[in-house]
């Protein structure tokens, strides 16, 4: 026997065989980076579908409770319009608003899935600070946000006062 033709032959095989591992290797990469593209994408879909329930839950208790959006009317107009019970549940009522925003924020975040970073929300808290009796709870009372998003409210704060000291 030619042990150098059947080491040649060995050789030839094996850099077959490598070759196939390399390129089945490849399949198996492309097949999973296509599955993690898909999975991410159905996250921040998901992500998107929560932040609009939680919008609309927050619209429909306005809707269905009229109480309660006179309320939120009259805390806003001044917040020492209130007193007692009513103070109390438009604190409550405020808290369960931004909580809605902050975990959207959050969410956004960690899914990374607005490329803005949450700047299509930012009208709407906008348009909440300018309000004075929001404005005077958030000045008289401490949120337990996570740092992130009261680091957001601030800014969005920020911005307000120069748009209001603009206008004047």
């Amino acid at each position: 026997m030619d042990w150098d033709a059947i080491s040649a032959v060995g050789e030839i095989i094996g850099a077959i065989a490598v070759v196939f591992s390399l390129l089945y290797l490849a399949r198996e990469i492309r097949q999973n980076t296509i599955q993690l593209e898909r999975e991410t994408k159905l996250d921040q879909l998901a992500a998107l579908e929560r932040n609009s329930e939680t919008s609309s839950r927050i619209r429909e208790m306005f809707i269905e409770d009229g109480d309660l959006a006179e309320l939120f009317l009259k805390g806003s107009k001044d917040l020492s319009n209130l007193e007692g019970t009513d103070r109390f549940r438009f604190d409550q009522l405020l808290r369960v608003i931004f909580l809605g925003y902050q975990t959207s924020f959050i969410r956004q975040k960690v899914l990374e899935s607005d490329p803005h970073q949450f700047q299509g929300a930012n009208p709407q808290i906008d348009e909440l600070l300018k309000v004075r009796g929001i404005a005077q709870w958030l000045e008289s009372t401490y949120v337990d946000w996570r740092p992130e998003f009261r680091e957001l409210v601030e800014a969005r704060m920020k911005v307000v006062a120069s748009e209001n000291s603009e206008d004047e």
